[in-house]
């Protein structure tokens, strides 16, 4: 008898085991979508190229997809991450977004 119980629970255990560690997987890609975005938009913010700081994002996100843009005082970035693995069809895009702002940064000795 515990064979049959084994072997009907063994399934539905496997099934959760999957499910918890695909949302572990979204999980770890939503934070790599957002650090690569903030990491972009602290080297923009600081004077940095606009390539060093899309390579910046790209090391944390290799995937991704970066657009930076100023407005004003202001760097915007913004990151577009695929969803990848078997659990991919759980977002219902397919992709992760993030953004960051940073206020740009004077240079030492620029007066306000």
């Amino acid at each position: 008898m515990v064979c049959a119980e084994l072997a009907a629970a063994f399934p539905a255990a496997v099934f959760a085991l999957l499910l918890v560690l695909g949302v572990a997987q979204h999980a770890i890609t939503a934070t790599r979508a957002e650090e690569a975005a903030r990491l972009a938009a602290r080297s923009a913010a600081r004077g940095d190229s606009r390539a060093e700081s899309i390579s910046l994002a790209r090391r944390a996100a290799p995937a991704a997809s970066v657009e930076i843009s100023g407005e004003g005082e202001r760097v915007r970035v913004h990151v577009v991450l695929p969803a990848r693995g078997a659990t991919a069809w759980l977002v219902p895009s397919g992709r992760f977004f993030a953004s960051a702002v940073a206020a740009i940064e004077e240079a030492p000795g620029e007066k306000p």
